[in-house]
Order: C-alpha cells, then sequence, then structure tokens
C-alpha cells in the first residue's frame, strides 16, 4: 500500500515514470486491487508503453469495473492505430449494463469513428479529410443564397480538408485547418461556388471539456467571379458532459465575428458578420440527438442604385435538430430539421416590374433524411435527400427546393 500511495502523489506531481516504478512495485509485492491496476494501465497509456497499459486494463475485465476497463482497452486501441479492435471494445462498452457514464463516452467514441473524426489523439500530427458528391437539385442556388434560379439540374461537390496539431503542452496545443470546397453544375456553370478556408488556431484540454479560440480567412467565388473574403476571430467552450444540472452528455458554445470585402460587382457585401451559437448532444439508446440554436447578424452596405434598395443585411435566428440511430454496427441512419426566421435591416424599395417593396422577413423550414454505411474504417457512402421551404413577406422569395445527394467521405 506505501507503493500505492506513493504512485499516486507521483502520478498527481505529474511523475508519470516513477509513478509507474511504484504502482509495479505494489504489484510485484502482490497487492491485488482493481484501483492499483486502473491506475497503472493510466500511467503506462500516458506513457505510451500500449502493451502494459493494455496488460494491465485486461485484468479488470472480470471484474465489476469491466466496463471501464473495455473503454480503456478501446482508447489502447486507437493510440496502437486498430480502428477495428478499438471499435469492437467501444461496442462492449456501451452496452446497456454498462454505468451511464461509460456508456456514454463510448457511444461518443463510435461516434467519432463512425463520423470519420480521429477519436483519440495519434501519432500523426496531420489528419485529412476528403468527400466526393452528385446529386440533383430542383432548384439551383448559388451564393449568396438570397434568391433561387429556377432551374434544375445536377451538381458535383468536393470538399478536402487537412489538419496540422503540435502540442504546446500536455494540455494545450496550436492547429492549423485548411479546407476547399467546390461546387459545379455542369449545365449551369453561371452557379458554380468555390470556398477556400484557412485557421489558425489554439485550444486547451480542460477537466470537463476543451476551450479555444482562432483566426481564420475564408475566400469565395461565384460564377468566377470574386464574392467575398473574410477576415475572422472565434472563441469556443465545450463541454465533455454538459453544465451541472442538464439533461444533455455535451454542450457547447461559440462566438464568432469578421469583417467581410465583397469583391468587384459585389460591393453590396461589404461590412460586418457576427455569430451567437450553442449546442447540445445526448445519446439514448442507439440514438444520438444534436439540437443547435444560432444567432447571425448582418450589416452590410446593402445594394442601392438610383431606382432601387435591396437590403443584404439579415439577422437569422435558426433552430436545427438532427437524430441519427445505429441501425447495425456499420449502418446509420439519420433525419434532420431546420427551422430560420430572417428579417432584413431596412425596407426593400424596387420597382413594381422586379417584385414587391417593404420589409422583407422569411420562415424556411427544411427537412431531411440520410443513410449512412462505412465501407471501413476510413471510407463511408452517405445518401441525403433535403426538401426546403421558404416562406418571404416579399413574394419573390418564396421558394421550395428539393436536393438528392450521393457522398463518398474518408478520413486519414
Amino acid at each position: 500500500m506505501e507503493d500505492f500511495r506513493a504512485g499516486v502523489e507521483a502520478f498527481e506531481a505529474g511523475k508519470l515514470n516513477v509513478a509507474k516504478q511504484h504502482f509495479q512495485s505494489a504489484v510485484d509485492a502482490g497487492l491485488e486491487s482493481s484501483s492499483l491496476f486502473y491506475n497503472l494501465g493510466v500511467v503506462c497509456y500516458q506513457l505510451g508503453d500500449y502493451a502494459a497499459a493494455e496488460a494491465a486494463f485486461r485484468t479488470l475485465l472480470d471484474g465489476s469495473n469491466g466496463a471501464l476497463a473495455r473503454y480503456n482497452l478501446g482508447l489502447v486501441a486507437l493510440a496502437r492505430e486498430k480502428p477495428l479492435d478499438a471499435r469492437h471494445w467501444f461496442e462492449q462498452a456501451s452496452a446497456g449494463s454498462a454505468p451511464a457514464k461509460i456508456r456514454t463516452l463510448a457511444l461518443i467514441q463510435l461516434d467519432k469513428l463512425d463520423s470519420g473524426v480521429p477519436a483519440s489523439a495519434s501519432d500523426s500530427p496531420v489528419r485529412g479529410y476528403l468527400g466526393i458528391s452528385g446529386g440533383y437539385d430542383s432548384n439551383i442556388a448559388g451564393l449568396p443564397e438570397d434568391t433561387v434560379s429556377s432551374e434544375v439540374g445536377g451538381f458535383l461537390e468536393a470538399l478536402a480538408a487537412g489538419t496540422y496539431e503540435r502540442p504546446v503542452d500536455s494540455r494545450s496545443r496550436i492547429t492549423l485547418d485548411v479546407a476547399v470546397y467546390s461546387r459545379e453544375h455542369p449545365s449551369h456553370e453561371e452557379y458554380d461556388t468555390q470556398v477556400i478556408q484557412g485557421r489558425l488556431g489554439w485550444s486547451e484540454s480542460r477537466v470537463g471539456g476543451e476551450r479555444g479560440a482562432f483566426v481564420s480567412l475564408v475566400k469565395s467565388w461565384f460564377d468566377n467571379e470574386s464574392l467575398e473574403t473574410r477576415y475572422g476571430i472565434e472563441g469556443f467552450y465545450r463541454w465533455r458532459t454538459c453544465l451541472p444540472g442538464f439533461a444533455p452528455d455535451q454542450c457547447g458554445i461559440s462566438l464568432a465575428a469578421a469583417t467581410v470585402n465583397g469583391g468587384s460587382g459585389f460591393e453590396a457585401y461589404d461590412g460586418q458578420w457576427y455569430r451567437a451559437r450553442v449546442h447540445a448532444r445526448k445519446y439514448l439508446g442507439g440514438w444520438r440527438f444534436d439540437g443547435e440554436y444560432s444567432l447571425e447578424i448582418n450589416d452590410r452596405r446593402d445594394l442601392q442604385t438610383a431606382d432601387e434598395f435591396v437590403s443584404v443585411s439579415p439577422t437569422h435566428h435558426t433552430l436545427e435538430f438532427a437524430g441519427r440511430y445505429r441501425w447495425h454496427p456499420d449502418l446509420v441512419l439519420g433525419t434532420t430539421g431546420t427551422v430560420r426566421h430572417s428579417r432584413y435591416q431596412d425596407a426593400h424599395q424596387v420597382v413594381s416590374t422586379s417584385g414587391e417593396s417593404g420589409r422583407r422577413e422569411d420562415n424556411r423550414l427544411e427537412v431531411g433524411l440520410l443513410v449512412e454505411k462505412n465501407l471501413d474504417s476510413r471510407w463511408l457512402v452517405r445518401g441525403e435527400w433535403l426538401v426546403r421551404d421558404n416562406r418571404s413577406s416579399l413574394s419573390q422569395y418564396d421558394y421550395q427546393r428539393q436536393t438528392l445527394m450521393l457522398t463518398l467521405e474518408g478520413a486519414f
């Protein structure tokens, strides 16, 4: 017991090698305690001695801490870059008989494996993502999405992203993200859209969650013409187990602001952009539910000519909901729903042949269905059907839209 206590003190002081030596001495002396083997496993895991960590956690499989052992064996498998083994352990740890907290953590890791997001830090500081899609759009729209075209056609879409992460210390890290997005309409090239985004951020892991901030640069094109350049900053905090007294398993909040420069011919979009967002996640059985509210405020130059004035400065209130059900270990069914209310700063003034004048207010409803199939630990295929209905106080902005899309997605 003296070695065990000394190991705990060394661990709390951050002296991992000393802690390991004390814990191992306690084992060699014949002490058999679930706390001892658990702490030995944690120390070995943090030191990168994954074989010893696995051996320690395996001693706990048949006892009252079996679910905790299986969860940690999943983390060890991830660190050893064995995602299939990790899935095996997390699926066992998420069984209905497991303690609620461990079950929730295991489901989170399974969800990260399914979505292609690394569930644990690996030796590689570089991660990548690639998504390639094709589909049908009943009412093609580009950027900005103020109106739609009433044109029908197919589209091709691609998104490539990469992340480089460099640790600062044991808790914090610097991250560089780059993403490139393109949407092409073969029969209507005038609606083609491209976006490039770069972000440089700092984040810190804490006992109850994670906090961080980043600066960003976003450049977009519409019909091969420069649309916008955004210079932004954002801060966030995520709670791993949500706020005390709240039902969701995870919560998060973020605040963002950006200065926007419109391209040639799009000077009306010059101005500022602000957003506040809160997010919550809940696991119930095989279900994962996500809810989000966001407030977005635009203060732009607006479009003004000798005869017309059109506001492009909306305030959006958006409520989003998504539910995903794990029908099978490699098959997920899901549904999404979004309600958005928009109010524009100033009244539109247009000639009668162009539509109605007055203050624009929109209510938009969007619902969707999706099916995801994992091909292996890195690749999945997703099918989506989205239906959108926009009702506006100005009739020229009323529209309906349906989109069908098939995506091949991979994470590296």
